[in-house]
């Protein structure tokens, strides 16, 4: 397992069992998130390290089209069994966001669940959302702010909002909203488009 940039270890797939679980589905309950960003019945929507589809499945009841991409070959396997165990069609597609193999202006909304932390080249991820993104696309970057029971060693590491913001408008994308929800931040950044 490597370290991403920041020195917080990638989540271990063996530990899958742990993203997705009626435990975590109570506290957290994934509609609730989704609740708030706006998806839309004719949007292409991306869960970006989607893990065993956690966010993924209940995104697809929404969206017309539903990609879910991981960096590990056995979360995506994860994933696709929970999708066709809940009848949703998605399509998974494995990158570490440095390529992904999804064509140009094409989505809606790039979400990321506690996964920006974990992303080792984030300008090139980020360089490769914006190319994917249609001219009003949504990048949307969920992470830990403030402490809390999972924080840090047993979870998700704690960002600042002035780190995120500094890197994602670096990539191209400029701020539209926080919205807070518990110990994290939605952050929803919007491609810049360029001007003639």
């Amino acid at each position: 397992m490597r370290l991403a940039s920041h020195g917080h270890k990638r989540f271990p797939e063996r530990l899958a069992f742990i993203l997705n679980n009626g435990m975590r589905r109570f506290l957290n309950p994934p509609e609730q998130l989704i609740s708030q960003l706006g998806v839309q019945p004719n949007d292409v929507v991306m869960d970006f390290g989607c893990g065993p589809g956690f966010f993924t499945i209940p995104l697809a009841r929404r969206a017309a089209r539903t990609i879910g991409v991981d960096v590990s070959p056995r979360m995506l396997e994860k994933a696709s069994s929970n999708a066709q165990k809940n009848g949703a069609r998605i399509e998974f597609v494995m990158s570490d966001g440095s390529r992904i193999k999804v064509e140009d202006r094409s989505v809606d909304l790039v979400l990321l669940v506690h996964v920006y932390h974990e992303i080792e080249d984030k300008q090139k991820a980020l360089g490769e959302f914006s190319r994917i993104l249609r001219e009003n696309g949504r990048l949307t970057i969920v992470e830990r702010v403030r402490g809390g029971l999972f924080s840090g060693r047993f979870g998700p590491p704690i960002m600042t909002e002035e780190q995120i913001g500094r890197d994602v408008e670096l990539g191209g994308f400029t701020l539209n909203r926080k919205i807070p929800h518990g110990n994290d931040i939605i952050f929803v950044f919007r491609r810049l488009t360029k001007t003639h």
